[in-house]
């Protein structure tokens, strides 16, 4: 994701401002100037099928009443459509309808010359400044050093796209909302019959949702679907092919935040390698390291070979 398509800057404008009614123009708006009066406009550096959508949504808690996005002229509307429904899905779910998407026509064009083009405003249509979300204002409380307004504070940069939509929505939908029990999230459910507790999926994991926690001779593989955005990568990179989705987490149970077991072993730790691996036989050695002390020299004939040689 570029750092243009952000809105970075724009939630930086917020923390400092209240009950803003926001409208953000997509960078292919013919006329982001004309419409409605009393609302702040501005244009997207980007197509916003390119905006991250965590981002999006961290402008309700940073100062913004109302998010409105404005497709009108856009050259990947449905792309922007797609991109936007699960969040928008979501929030009208919970019954939070403060982020809306919308391609009405704001204004018409005038015939002639491009470079002296007129726009002609609809009844109830007013020209309104317009913003540059690559280059916002810097409002008056900062401008005297002044710190945001309390309790408008995001969570760490650290964290994946992923949590921080899961926090923004979190801090959004109220307690107890109906309408997110059935409804499916990224997050696929995990089961791992036959695991071997070799960590490869931990390893392959870009979001950092999976670990091993050993607790005496018990390996759990733990999962936390509230950073989990559904890449696959682990199912596809498990050498075993044992790791497999078999459904979805509900939002309801995502938002709950619950870290869930996949699935739980014995296993004891290779007195040779240090390498954990599962037993239920109280074996000292993994296989590899049995199979290098049965046959020191790294190799074996293959079976039936000796027999064979004494006809």
């Amino acid at each position: 994701m570029s750092p243009a398509a952000g809105l970075r800057g724009v939630q930086g404008w917020l923390r400092h401002l209240d009950d803003v009614d926001l409208e953000l123009a997509c960078t292919e708006h013919p006329a982001p100037e004309a419409g409605p009066a009393g609302r702040s406009v501005v244009r997207l550096t980007t197509c916003a099928a390119a905006v991250p959508v965590h981002e999006l949504v961290e402008l309700l808690l940073l100062g913004a009443d109302r998010v409105r996005v404005r497709l009108d002229g856009c050259g990947d509307a449905d792309g922007a459509r797609a991109h936007l429904a699960p969040v928008l899905g979501v929030l009208a779910a919970a019954g939070v309808d403060r982020l809306s998407v919308s391609e009405a026509a704001a204004a018409e064009p005038a015939t002639g010359s491009p470079g002296l083009r007129r726009l002609r405003h609809p009844r109830g249509l007013r020209r309104r400044p317009v913003l540059d979300a690559g280059h916002m204002p810097l409002p008056r409380r900062q401008v005297l050093g002044l710190p945001g307004r309390p309790g408008r504070d995001l969570p760490g940069e650290h964290l994946d796209p992923q949590e921080r939509l899961v926090a923004a929505v979190r801090a959004l939908v109220p307690d107890g909302a109906a309408g997110l029990d059935t409804l499916a999230s990224p997050a696929p459910r995990l089961a791992a019959q036959g695991c071997t507790a070799c960590g490869v999926c931990v390893q392959a994991c870009p979001a950092d949702v999976l670990r091993l926690r050993h607790a005496g001779g018990v390996t759990t593989l733990l999962h936390e679907p509230a950073g989990c955005d559904g890449c696959g990568d682990c199912v596809a990179m498990c050498p075993q092919d044992v790791l497999t989705q078999v459904g979805t987490w509900p939002w309801a149970d995502v938002l709950a935040g619950p870290t869930a077991a996949v699935t739980t072993l014995m296993t004891a730790r290779c007195e040779r390698c240090r390498t954990r691996f599962p037993t239920t036989s109280g074996d000292r050695l993994c296989p590899v390291c049995r199979y290098r002390r049965a046959n020191p020299f790294g190799s074996s004939m293959p079976p039936g070979v000796l027999a064979g040689a004494g006809r």
